[in-house]
């Protein structure tokens, strides 16, 4: 029997047109509800065996019972964090690709000239995990065993800057210490290395007096007595080294400067993933297990939502950027 074709009446279009972006919605929300549902990829932008890398793997321990997944570590070292940093920033959105970095990324747009994403725009924020603070030290036989040694001897020869030394151009530290120079009024000369490493062994041997590195990578030579130190540059005292006063009661209360790590993610994440990740982070950092072991790390847990953190890479941006362009630092 021959049958008529079939009518559909306006409100039957309509409505199967307004169904079509729910279906193709559905998908992406069950993948969300369902995640984790593979391993996790946590990406660290240095080599094995820095303290990045230390903190990533102490953090990926106790991630992995609580997402019962794998937390796979992925050491993608090169042009200073950046090939990791963009790995992640062009990864899919989908909260299985996270990055162990610095709140800093947000002043790379003022000290690298060509990069292959915006770390302020295909980066989100997951929360805060650890903050090693930045330290002023001194060889054990130079002159200086404060804060205000240092500044009495720049004014005392104006002519001729006080040299320091820290572990690069553009570093967090290199910037903290001219910015503390500006607001003591007086002249520092930077003495620049390729790294932490040499920095210090020069250090030791007196071929400088004196400089600033994170906590992180001194406390062993503290611990063993081998510096001299002289103040933490963040505003507080850092309980990580309670004896050492801070920025706020030497007089500079408006130089801080730590290196505050956090997870991130490609931005693009949905909020209910990010909420998530965050709150297994969270429940992770709580481990007072995990904070001994980043104490002995030199670190101090930090912990944040998703917005306060991404405040922080936003700070970073607009806090650096005027001190890199009074110093005439061209981008890389």
């Amino acid at each position: 029997m021959h049958r008529p074709p079939e009518r559909h009446t306006r409100r039957q279009v309509v409505a199967a047109a307004l169904s079509l972006p729910l279906a193709a919605l559905a998908p992406r929300a069950w993948a969300q509800d369902t995640w984790p549902s593979r391993p996790v990829k946590l990406v660290v932008p240095f080599p094995p065996g820095g303290g990045t890398d230390v903190l990533a793997r102490l953090l990926a321990e106790r991630l992995r019972p609580l997402l019962g997944q794998p937390v796979v570590i992925d050491n993608r070292p090169g042009a200073t964090g950046n090939i990791g940093n963009e790995v992640v920033a062009k990864s899919p959105p989908d909260g299985y690709t996270l990055l162990m970095q610095g709140t800093i990324i947000g002043m790379f747009p003022h000290i690298f000239q060509k990069l292959g994403y915006d770390p302020l725009k295909d980066l989100t924020a997951v929360g805060m995990v650890a903050e090693s603070p930045y330290v002023i030290v001194a060889n054990l036989d130079s002159a200086y065993k404060t804060l205000p040694d240092i500044v009495s001897a720049a004014k005392a020869n104006p002519s001729k800057p006080l040299p320091y030394a820290t572990a690069g151009v553009g570093s967090p530290s290199h910037l903290a210490m001219e910015q503390l120079a500006n607001l003591a009024g007086i002249r520092l000369e930077h003495i620049t290395y390729r790294g932490t490493a040499p920095a210090l062994n020069d250090l030791l041997a007196g071929t400088t007096q004196f400089g600033s590195y994170s906590l992180s990578s001194l406390l062993g030579l503290i611990q063993s007595n081998k510096v001299r130190v002289i103040a933490v540059m963040t505003a507080k005292r850092s309980p990580l080294l309670p004896e050492t006063p801070g920025m706020a009661e030497l007089g500079f209360p408006d130089v801080d400067s730590s290196i505050r790590f956090g997870l991130f993610t490609a931005a693009g994440t949905p909020p209910d993933l990010i909420a998530k990740l965050a709150a297994f982070n969270a429940r992770a950092t709580a481990d007072p297990a995990l904070r001994d072991a980043f104490v002995k790390a030199g670190y101090g847990v930090v912990t944040s939502t998703p917005k306060e953190m991404q405040a922080m890479v936003q700070q970073e941006y607009k806090v650096w950027g005027p001190i890199v362009q009074r110093l005439g630092l061209k981008p890389e």
